[in-house]
């Protein structure tokens, strides 16, 4: 019996494309003056979630202990993206992205200079999708004239 050889870094960065790509989809399907959750979500349709888990658990057969970590937050946001919370299927993968650069610091990974362009892109994409938390829900005065 061989040993399975821990996936690389590209292959990393490829599963977190093809999720982020997924989001990204579905995302685009809600309307642009969403700010507050959608009832019964977006769903997505049977193809989209099953190619979704696909990438999840073919990542969790092939990821090697360094990257073991990841699998909850793929776990998290494809639990999201099933239900159609779009919005909610985001912070696990990002929470994934910051993981990376933690992995990275550590010394435990080493991307390439390219790779790491392309870790800050999917921090990017993945920071377009969710609402603009900047924007208040309530226009309220501020503290000091109360």
């Amino acid at each position: 019996m061989t040993a399975k050889k821990e996936m690389d870094t590209a292959q990393v960065l490829d599963t977190f494309g093809e999720l982020i790509a997924a989001v990204a989809a579905l995302a685009a399907k809600v309307p642009a003056k969403s700010f507050m959750a959608i009832p019964g979500g977006i769903r997505p349709t049977e193809e989209a979630i099953d190619n979704y888990e696909t990438v999840v658990y073919r990542f969790r057969d092939q990821a090697g202990p360094t990257y073991r970590v990841l699998y909850r937050f793929f776990m998290d946001s494809l639990e999201a993206f099933e239900a159609g919370r779009i919005f909610d299927a985001v912070p696990p993968l990002l929470q994934g992205v910051e993981r990376l650069v933690d992995l990275h610091k550590e010394e435990k990974v080493c991307f390439s200079s390219a790779e790491q362009d392309r870790i800050r892109e999917f921090q990017q994409r993945l920071e377009k999708i969710l609402p603009e938390a900047s924007k208040p829900e309530v226009d309220l005065p501020t503290p000091e004239s109360y």
